[in-house]
């Protein structure tokens, strides 16, 4: 009797070990989950060089840039485009090297500085396993990720749009996070559907063209996002 009853006392230690080993396994496991959902905003520092390969760029090019943006009036002057070129280059500059730090380790993205006659892009901003990126970038406070309507509807050849928030004072760039072509073309609860002269969402600024817009928050930016996108090889 004594014997049995140490063999089911041995027995029900192994099954509370057991219940708290898998236990905090999944426990681990569910916390790792959780921390990589968090959106997170990483800042990058832009060096002098680079701000200053950026704004030669920026003053070069201003004159074979367009002075309306898709469906809108609003006519930019030089300087308005000069200085939106060199918030935009910053960008480009700031998630190229937020990519080729760990745990990303993503090598091989070149950027184009090439000037174009004025009517001709580049086809992409950068490619990773020939997927084409668009950055975006905004205004260190700016909230949201707006895409002109028609160069949406137009079927611009972008697989994915990356917003990031520049500071030109500070020559910072925080990466906002990124989204797939289809999810702004399709008008949700998350993809606004904004027309030209209405405000972006609690915000006075008025829109000069028709645009889809998502809040950064609802946007992919946490490092499994991240590692996922960059694994996708196909």
């Amino acid at each position: 009797m004594n014997f049995e009853r140490s063999l089911l006392s041995a027995q029900n230690i192994l099954l509370i070990v057991n219940f708290f080993f898998t236990f905090n396994i999944n426990f681990y496991k569910a916390l790792k989950l959780l921390m990589y959902r968090i959106t997170m905003e990483w800042e990058i520092t832009i060096t002098d060089i680079e701000y200053e390969k950026c704004k030669e760029f920026a003053q070069k090019s201003s004159s074979s840039q367009r002075e309306h943006r898709s469906g809108g009036t609003m006519i930019r002057n030089n300087n308005q485009i000069s200085f939106d070129t060199l918030r935009g280059k910053m960008g480009e500059i700031a998630i190229k090297k937020f990519l080729e730090q760990p745990p990303l380790n993503v090598q091989g993205i070149e950027l184009d500085f090439k000037i174009y006659p004025r009517g001709i892009w580049d086809k992409e901003d950068f490619k990773i396993y020939d997927k084409r990126f668009s950055i975006k970038t905004s205004k260190h406070f700016s909230r949201y990720l707006l895409l002109e309507t028609k160069d949406l509807e137009r079927g611009d050849t972008y697989d994915y749009y990356v917003l990031v928030l520049v500071n030109e004072k500070k020559r910072t760039a925080q990466i906002a996070g990124y989204i797939l072509k289809n999810e702004m073309l399709t008008v949700s609860e998350k993809t606004l559907d904004l027309k030209k002269d209405e405000c972006i969402p609690k915000t006075g600024v008025t829109l000069d063209a028709d645009n889809h817009a998502r809040h950064k928050d609802d946007l992919l930016n946490s490092e499994y996002d991240w590692n996922s996108l960059v694994e996708r090889k196909a």
